[in-house]
């Protein structure tokens, strides 16, 4: 069984949807944060004067490391905002995941820092992005309390808390076929009291749509060679 590979200079935020946000990473990898603590500091991150920057989450994990995610517009075009990286972080490391280009480089023993981007109307828009690696992080499995096939490979596992909710973004593959997977989850989460509210192809995508109350499963059953991928994302009220 193959999956996509992960790539520390290739993490990828995409816009939120119903208050959380999807990640995907390459070939559907995900990455969001918590507030960094002494050691990856919002200070050590060099920012344009130019940029307005809003919070994209505050308070979440992904595959049991801390990130931070900001939010960034510039007037300023691509190129400067390229010449400026080039001259504070020296050495950069360039990636793409499209239609983002990117920039990385170590700013501390143990923070990485990213600044995503792409062309706008009005000049440059992205992300700023800084993920903290720890000696510490090795703890419960990755899917750790979720239903998940018997030979389940968990990708990604992102954690997200905030005000209104808290969710979880998680992607696996299987053997299994994208038919047994739907079975496979239809009949689980049912058991454990959630109601399959609807569910619809998407593209090659087949989406199920589960509901407890006010609480919300998605899962998104993926086709791909030799494997299954599937999309879990939980939305919960806080």
């Amino acid at each position: 069984m193959v999956l996509p590979p992960s790539s520390a200079s290739a993490v990828f935020v995409s816009s939120r949807t119903n208050r959380l946000t999807k990640i995907l990473a390459g070939a559907l990898l995900a990455a969001l944060s918590l507030p960094c603590n002494a050691s990856c500091d919002w200070d050590e991150f060099p920012v344009m004067k130019s940029m307005s920057l809003a919070p994209v989450l505050n308070n979440a994990t992904h595959n049991r490391q801390t990130l931070a995610v900001k939010e960034f517009r510039t007037p300023d075009s691509v190129e400067a905002l390229e010449r400026f990286y080039w001259r504070k972080w020296e050495a950069p490391v360039p990636s793409a995941v499209a239609p983002w280009k990117q920039l990385s480089k170590m700013i501390t023993d143990t923070c990485f820092a990213t600044v995503q981007y792409q062309v706008t109307d009005t000049g440059a828009a992205g992300r700023l992005v800084m993920s903290e690696f720890s000696a510490n992080a090795a703890g419960d499995s990755l899917g750790e309390g979720l239903l998940l096939p018997d030979d389940a490979i968990v990708a990604s596992d992102t954690l997200m808390d905030d005000e209104l909710k808290s969710g979880r973004v998680t992607l696996i593959a299987t053997s299994m076929s994208p038919d047994e997977v739907a079975r496979f989850y239809i009949g689980g989460l049912r058991r454990q009291g959630w109601e399959l509210e609807h569910q619809f192809n998407e593209q090659e995508a087949h989406v199920m749509i589960f509901r407890d109350g006010p609480a919300l499963v998605n899962v998104l059953v993926i086709p791909a060679p030799d494997i299954t991928q599937v999309l879990i994302n939980t939305e919960i009220p806080n």
